[in-house]
């Protein structure tokens, strides 16, 4: 497959999650986009605009030779820059909006750490975009003058190092921090305590390819595979986040499977007096955190209702 073949299909998965995050929160639950949605959308945006880019610079053959200059080539350089090192901030601050529907508030701690959070976050993303304008002096378009090669945003390994630092510190920031919410919660299941902490723990992955990316950047200074790092790191990034909001779709194909199934083995039963009992699976879970009982909605990822203690929540459990 070539090289601009693995991209678009990290696009193409990336518009796929999206699209089916949109669809169970539209049609499946009848809801209107929150904020995280509108955030994710901008990070699949960044991801689309950093593909074009990719796509004009792979068939003016400068992908794999960054010595190959031009107006028209540093222009596109250029703003590779901003869909890259700024969109990547865009699916964490939708992850952080869904921190905000997440955590109740009977955890103090947890919302204090939660606006640090986004207070760094923010304030990474304003450093490194105001970085990628400003980093070569006061005026932007001496990135594209080819009559001055003395600095230039895309080629410089200082302004790379930094931007990588920071939204490394962010992204690790931003998979670590439900961890202790998660602990807290006793979920009725065990089974949903996994699936809600593989969920998170999937932000493991975008750090693992941000590894990936930033190694091959230090030790191979011209070479193609630094755009497919960076464009699968966009798009895992989006992806990822875009799962946190799947499950009601994956029940609901697993219930078609399983109906299947049931059909299957009653009608091997027919007649031998076997009675399957009917069974249906809800959107939420009751958990208990901090002395507080509370219904964990899948759908919308956050704690719809809380009934006090212990005490008080037992009839209702029952």
């Amino acid at each position: 497959m070539s090289p601009q073949g693995i991209e678009w299909t990290f696009m193409v998965l990336a518009y796929v999650f999206v699209g089916c995050r949109l669809y169970v929160r539209l049609y499946m639950r009848g809801l209107r986009l929150y904020s995280a949605d509108y955030w994710l959308i901008a990070g699949l945006m960044s991801c689309q605009g950093l593909l074009i880019c990719d796509t004009l610079t792979y068939s003016m053959n400068a992908m794999d030779d960054f010595t190959i200059t031009s107006v028209s080539l540093d222009k596109i350089r250029f703003a590779t820059n901003y869909f890259f090192d700024t969109g990547i901030y865009f699916p964490k601050f939708s992850i952080i909006a869904f921190y905000y529907n997440l955590v109740p508030p009977t955890h103090p701690h947890m919302r204090i750490a939660l606006h640090i959070l986004t207070v760094i976050t923010g304030a990474f993303a304003l450093v490194t975009f105001f970085g990628d304008t400003f980093w070569c002096g006061p005026d932007p378009s001496v990135n594209w003058r080819t009559s001055d090669e003395s600095c230039t945003v895309f080629s410089s390994m200082d302004l790379m190092r930094l931007n990588w630092s920071l939204n490394f510190i962010t992204e690790v920031l931003n998979v670590a921090f439900p961890f202790p919410l998660i602990f807290d919660l006793s979920l009725r299941s065990r089974r949903e305590k996994v699936a809600l902490g593989v969920i998170f723990a999937l932000g493991t992955i975008t750090i693992g390819v941000s590894i990936g990316r930033f190694v091959t950047m230090l030790h191979v200074s011209n070479d193609i595979s630094i755009y497919i790092w960076a464009t699968a790191e966009i798009c895992i990034s989006v992806i990822v986040v875009a799962l946190s909001a799947l499950r009601p779709l994956l029940r609901k194909l697993s219930g078609m499977v399983s109906t299947d199934q049931a059909k299957q083995t009653l009608n091997s039963h027919e007649g031998h007096g076997s009675v399957l009992g009917n069974w249906t699976q809800g959107s939420s879970e009751h958990c208990y955190g901090n002395g507080i009982w509370g219904t964990f909605d899948w759908e919308r990822g956050r704690i719809e209702s809380y009934w006090g203690d212990f005490e008080d929540a037992a009839g209702i459990n029952t």
